[in-house]
């Protein structure tokens, strides 16, 4: 037979326990509609860089994302506003990581090679972006317009800007550089190599993926686009 004395704490923890389960069912409700949301997406980026947009099944996503074709269409309400979500997440991630960057303004050169960097390293980070963009392209850009063209270009193209103005004003670099060709020149100097990765290789019978042959690329793309800007004495 149970000691009296106990009777109390056994009462008492009964409904401390209930409680808190509700406490933590109250939080699992209120945190699930946005972690849903979020675990379709991930999916959804997945299974869109792997078999691109035609190939891409809603099914194969909603059982990625330990949901349902009926939660998935809650949210994102047809496979092409996915599509269009998932692009704009893309985007998003890459804006934030360039944002993040801490430049040294004062040391333009520098700064210019570290924005180079930036974008070769991210697009070997995140395959998954060159996979979705180039089915972005078989619809001719039709899901990039307006607000994510606005904020991927303006923040790109406003940090490439900030960088050139301190090297301009610091005698380093040309004043009438072509400031677009420049970025053109980044983006597809760090882009086509990544993207082109296994038909290149393929093509010239050299392992385009070795760490050496990586290195020696962005340090020929860096030299590239500083000779595009350094002042001619």
């Amino acid at each position: 037979m149970a000691n009296d004395t106990e009777l109390p704490v056994r009462t008492l923890a009964a409904p401390r326990r209930a409680a808190k389960r509700k406490r933590a069912s109250t939080a699992r409700r209120t945190r699930a509609p946005d972690q849903t949301r979020e675990a379709i997406l991930r999916a959804a980026v997945a299974e869109f860089a792997r078999e691109g947009y035609g190939g891409a099944r809603v099914d194969r996503i909603s059982k990625a994302a330990k949901s349902n074709d009926r939660m998935l269409y809650y949210y994102f309400k047809s496979k092409e506003k996915l599509f269009h979500q998932v692009i704009e997440h893309c985007y998003a991630d890459l804006v934030a990581s360039e944002e993040a960057l801490d430049l040294d303004f004062s040391r333009p050169r520098q700064a210019l090679a570290a924005l180079v960097a930036f974008n070769w390293n991210y697009y070997w980070a995140h395959p998954e972006l060159l996979s979705i963009l180039a089915s972005e392209n078989l619809f001719k850009g039709r899901h990039v317009r307006n607000n994510i063209r606005r904020s991927f270009a303006n923040t790109q193209l406003g940090m490439l800007e900030r960088v050139l103005q301190s090297g301009i004003e610091r005698r380093e670099f040309r004043p009438d550089c072509d400031r677009f060709h420049l970025y053109l020149s980044i983006l597809s100097l760090t882009y086509f190599y990544r993207a082109n990765l296994y038909t290149l290789s393929s093509y010239t019978q050299i392992d385009l993926a070795d760490q050496e042959m990586r290195r020696a690329w962005l340090a020929h793309v860096q030299a590239m686009i500083e000779d595009m800007v350094k002042r001619k004495e």
